[in-house]
Parts: structure tokens; sequence; C-alpha cells
């Protein structure tokens, strides 16, 4: 097993599955106390931040691999697809980072079309920075991690990142911790 370094400044995460649509039913704020934070989090992250996508990246795992400024993709398995669409399902910014870090053409056919892409597709498509073998994917991680962590040393990464996504920080703040409101529909279908 590859021995992770101790990157005190690099958010190094691994992503599968979406958000468990059940939850809600349960916990009616489960997604304003913890989803929304956790993109909010990252996207505000003062270091850079890596996602390795592992198998299936759908659903709430897509915005939460979009919101890391990297992603690496198994080359052998999964696909990486947000299917709100298809369930009937939205909440507010869900669009926000499929516009502001995609192309118009593949953010229409992220979210309005619920697109499957294969790793060397979303590749091609803009969606991922790396595809790699799984036994490699993490030492490309860290590789990433170990070139673009000294960037944050002076303090303005965040900064500089807000004024990249700026507008989906605000959308994800501002639906998170707000209870007594609702931010999202409940899914229309059941999978």
């Amino acid at each position: 097993m590859t021995e992770i370094p101790a990157f005190h400044n690099l958010s190094l995460e691994r992503h599968e599955n979406g958000l468990e649509l059940d939850e809600s039913e349960n916990n009616p704020f489960a997604n304003t106390d913890g989803f929304y934070p956790l993109i909010h989090t990252i996207l505000d992250f003062p270091f850079p931040t890596i996602a390795l996508l592992t198998g299936h990246t759908f659903g709430g795992a897509c915005p939460l691999a979009l919101a890391h400024d990297y992603r690496v993709m198994n080359s052998r398995r999964g696909f990486i697809s947000m299917p709100p669409v298809n369930l009937g399902l939205h909440f507010d910014g869900i669009g926000s980072l499929p516009r502001l870090k995609l192309r118009p053409q593949v953010a229409r056919k992220m979210l309005l079309e619920a697109h499957r892409w294969t790793g060397p597709e979303a590749l091609e498509d803009g969606i991922v920075d790396v595809v790699a073998e799984p036994e490699d994917m993490l030492n490309l991680a860290l590789e990433l991690g170990a070139k673009w962590a000294p960037k944050a040393k002076m303090g303005v990464y965040a900064l500089l990142r807000q004024e990249l996504w700026g507008d989906a920080i605000k959308k994800f703040q501002r639906i998170s911790y707000v209870h007594s409101r609702v931010t999202s529909a409940p899914a229309k279908v059941k999978i």
C-alpha cells in the first residue's frame, strides 16, 4: 500500500457515490447541514485539492468532485455523471460548478442530458485532469499535490480560487445551514 505523505496543505479525497436520497426523509437538514457546507468548504479551502474518482461518481459525488481543483479518474472502471434531470431532483446551485468549470456544451451534456462519461471521455471533455490505472491513481494524485501545494505558501490560493469560482462558493454558502428553509426538491424517482 502506498504511504500518503503528510501534506499539511493538501486535501486529497476519494469520491464514488452520490447523495443518499432517503436520508432527507429522516433528516430534512442532511444537505444544508452536511453536503452543501462540505462543498463550500472544499471550494473555500486555502490549499490545492485533489479528488480521486476510483469508481462511479454519480449524483452528489459529481459536484463534490467538481469542487476540487484537480480530479484523477480510474481508467478501467466507473462513470462520472450528474443525473438529477432523470430523477426530477433540484437544489439551488446544482448548475454552478458545471457552468463555471466546464465548456458550455459539456455543462449542458452533464446537467440537462445526464450523460455518463468514462475516464477517457471525461479527460477529453475537460472534466478530469488525469486518467490513470487504478494502481497508479494515488501516486499521480500525490505528484499533483507535491507540484501544486507550494502555490499555497503565500496565502492567496483561496482568494484566487474565489476569483475563478466565486459564484459557486456564494451559492453553496447561501444554502448551507439554513434550518427551516427548503433548498432542494425531493427526488421524483427512487433508484
